[in-house]
């Protein structure tokens, strides 16, 4: 089946309106976080000898470094960190309020939303420069963006999922890292950030890709064979033999913010529309597919292939050029949408 255009629902203008204000407090939000992070933890006077010395403290498992003994530099340098981050406290805890009204609204509009846990993953993943330069947001998650962006609820509906999956998207084409002609973010991966937010996670010994808390909560990493291997320092080993993931790093990427169940916000950056629908469709006749998600998976590529057609003309064409971009495996499915839907690609 297909779906038709007025089987979407629009949102609102308020809700474009408070959806647009959630984001722009976020990005606000989002600038004021990463100078703390670049700050150090502390600094703080230290008496030796006689004398006082002041400490730099860059990292919380630090140790402690001197920079110098008390002169008019360093009780300087003293009040220029302590001022400048209490002026950073005080707007983030501003931001916050901002943020926490708004989603509040957001909410009140019935807006597709995030739980928190995945929210609270996502801003720290966002913080560290590693969302969208990186990682991509895929699987079920991403349908919430998808609405978000399309600026209709789907007729399909989203469903909740307990697990988390994110793709490895650095150094392709829709990492903002590869388009802006950034470096990758060095330092932070998907692992620390996760024990930074819960220090019980471990890397599942049966599935090298998953990492598990104490809880038993799952964060899976997904990777194209053309992103292996995956760096070093990375804890996470996914498999190098997932061809569709490569799909997923094909056309255009989609950004957007979410409110959370408890009033905060978070970002979504996930794979272009129309590669997650075919993605999606193949997956539904994938012979290895686990029966009880091939009809979803097939409700789900059908409804963006058909949000693409309806509302993404402009940012996402089905047209020519994106027919002749489509492997040998992804055609058929696309074909048959056409079909199906009466469709004919524009030139």
């Amino acid at each position: 089946m297909t779906y038709k255009k007025s089987d979407f629902l629009p949102f609102s203008n308020d809700s474009q309106r408070i959806r647009a204000n959630l984001e722009q407090i976020y990005s606000a939000w989002l600038d004021a976080r990463r100078q703390m992070e670049m700050l150090p933890v502390s600094m703080y006077w230290v008496a030796k000898e006689g004398n006082h010395y002041l400490h730099v403290k860059a990292k919380s498992n630090d140790n402690g470094t001197s920079i110098g003994a008390r002169s008019e530099l360093t009780e300087a340098k003293f009040a220029e960190f302590t001022q400048g981050k209490e002026e950073l406290k005080a707007r983030i805890e501003s931001f916050d309020a901002l943020i926490s009204e708004r989603a509040g609204l957001y909410r009140r509009l019935r807006l597709p939303s995030l739980p928190d846990r995945q929210a609270e993953i996502l801003r720290k993943l966002d913080i560290e420069e590693l969302l969208g330069n990186d990682l991509l947001v895929v699987g079920t998650n991403a349908f919430v963006a998808y609405e978000l962006f399309i600026g209709a609820k789907l007729p399909t509906g989203n469903e909740e999922t307990e697990d988390f999956d994110l793709a490895w998207c650095r150094g392709s084409k829709v990492s903002l890292a590869t388009l802006l002609g950034r470096q990758p973010a060095k330092g932070k991966t998907l692992f620390s950030v996760l024990k930074s937010i819960d220090s019980s996670y471990r890397i599942s010994p049966r599935k090298p890709y998953q990492a598990v808390s104490s809880d038993g909560y799952e964060v899976e990493l997904l990777a194209a064979p053309s992103t292996h291997p995956l760096p070093r320092n990375e804890a996470f080993d996914p498999m190098a033999s997932l061809i569709e993931q490569e799909w997923l790093l094909k056309g255009t990427a989609v950004s957007v913010v979410v409110a959370t169940l408890r009033g905060r916000a978070a970002p979504l950056v996930v794979p272009d529309p129309r590669w997650m629908a075919l993605h999606k469709l193949w997956l539904a006749d994938k012979p290895e597919r686990r029966a009880d998600k091939k009809d979803k998976d097939r409700r789900q590529g059908t409804v963006l292939l058909d949000a693409a057609r309806y509302f993404l003309q402009a940012s996402h064409p089905l047209d020519i050029d994106f027919v002749l971009e489509l492997p040998d495996e992804l055609r058929p499915h696309f074909d048959r949408w056409c079909a199906d839907a009466a469709f004919v690609p524009a030139q």
